[in-house]
């Protein structure tokens, strides 16, 4: 089944690995997957292995919080000392609705850290609300302002928030390809993968003399980081899940094996079955590790072409005794394919950016560009150097200035110019001498 699966999809995914992204890049898997939209890439060599429905839009949940926790890393240079009270005008909006939270209170008081982490392992939509405020100058509706700029700045152009925590709205929504622009933005950011990747934390009392909590112990959503859970998978890493009706189950994570990192968005996984009763398992976190799964035994990074290997030899000119240059690869490429895939299928073809190549050519030099084709589709591009140093005959050269003369435009404007006048001259000469003939052909009358 693997095999054929791999059959059918192997000219999208040689699309994928060319860099360009498909509007749907279905790959078949050989398990069962759950979730509606899926975004998946190898992070060590930015390939995309798997996608379907990534830019349909979804109501992302507490998948927001990643791009509430980038904000607050990015505005607060000390997060230890940075104190927030909470004001209690954030609790109006959760009045009579279950929601994830970290039980802070209203006038409580937490560092940015303990909010942030507040954010990270128990989803806590109160914790969103106080930073939103906190950043927005006490007006949340300013920090939401702050989301969406930032959303076009990394380039997620399908989102759109309207709160800072993720419950419902029909105006908050993003796409699982943008999801991971935001996730991967906030991966590489200093900091951000250190509050995600904690399974169990004591954040300390907080804030208050005396303290609202002595200690608030925190656990996160991720069940797949407890060794103790039936979801937990060894390789995880972070991120962020997110739970609503309207949404499915949600999860961004990354995951690391064998040298190999992943990353992969999941959206829409169901909550209920056909017939509406709520599943007893977590959708997302199995196809979680599936798909890793998956990726981790399937694919492997291939060198496909060693830097300085011969690819042949282009005609040359303007070199005494010599038609041909040999060239060679520039680079090393290397590629994440299917593990059935060989080395050995790669099909090279050159293009030169002269063909002929002209003398003097030194050793290095860049003479075109090698395509490199499987199944006859393009996976890459290495440059194309020259394998010797060649140098220039003057005389051929002069001969060739003189024959590029004699083709150019201006020798041969200048070439039937000089035909147009002398055509003229002639045409000229030939009227001069009919207008004589004509005068010695007329005599003068006698006078009687």
């Amino acid at each position: 089944m693997r095999k054929t699966a791999f059959m059918a999809a192997l000219a999208m995914i040689l699309a994928l690995f060319a860099g360009v992204l498909p509007a749907q890049a279905q790959y078949a898997v050989d398990f069962e997957e759950y979730s509606e939209s899926v975004y998946m890439v190898n992070l060590d060599t930015d390939t995309v292995v798997y996608e379907k429905n990534a830019q349909v839009q979804r109501a992302p949940a507490s998948l927001t919080k990643i791009m509430t926790m980038i904000l607050a890393i990015e505005n607060c240079d000390d997060p230890d000392n940075t104190l927030i009270t909470a004001p209690s005008y954030i609790w109006n909006e959760f009045e009579g609705i279950p929601i994830s939270h970290a039980d802070i209170r209203r006038g409580e008081t937490l560092s940015m850290r303990q909010l942030l982490y507040c954010m990270a392992l128990q989803s806590a939509n109160e914790g969103a609300n106080i930073v939103a405020d906190y950043l927005g100058g006490g007006d949340i509706s300013d920090f939401v302002a702050m989301m969406n700029e930032k959303a076009k700045e990394i380039g997620a152009n399908n989102t759109h928030f309207a709160n800072p925590h993720g419950l419902y709205d029909p105006d908050h929504y993003t796409t699982a390809y943008d999801m991971y622009l935001i996730a991967k933005y906030a991966y590489e950011l200093p900091g951000f993968m250190d509050y995600v990747t904690v399974p169990v934390l004591e954040i300390g009392p907080t804030y208050d003399t005396p303290p609202v909590h002595e200690s608030l112990v925190l656990t996160s959503t991720n069940k797949m980081m407890f060794s103790q859970s039936d979801y937990y998978y060894e390789p995880i890493r972070g991120m962020k899940t997110g739970t609503l009706d309207e949404s499915g189950r949600c999860f961004v994570s990354t995951a690391t094996k064998n040298g190999f990192t992943y990353m992969l968005v999941l959206m829409g996984a169901p909550l209920y079955d056909g017939e509406g009763n709520e599943y007893t398992t977590n959708n997302a976190f199995i196809d979680a590790k599936n798909f890793y799964e998956w990726a981790f035994d399937t694919f492997r990074v291939k060198t496909l072409l060693e830097k300085g290997k011969n690819i042949g030899q282009v005609d040359l000119e303007l070199a005494w005794g010599k038609d041909h240059l040999l060239v060679m690869s520039g680079d090393r490429y290397t590629a994440l394919l299917p593990d059935e895939v060989e080395a050995s299928s790669v099909v090279l073809v050159p293009e030169y950016t002269q063909d002929p190549v002209r003398a003097p050519v030194k050793k290095g030099d860049k003479v075109g560009e090698v395509k490199l084709m499987l199944a006859g589709e393009e996976i890459g591009r290495v440059d194309l150097i020259s394998s010797e140093t060649v140098e220039q005959n003057q005389w051929l050269y002069y001969l060739d200035q003189a024959q590029s003369f004699l083709h150019s435009f201006w020798f041969k404007f200048a070439v039937l110019l000089l035909g147009m006048l002398l055509i003229f001259y002639f045409v000229l000469m030939i009227l001069r001498n009919r207008r004589r003939r004509r005068y010695r052909g007329v005599r003068p009358r006698r006078r009687l």
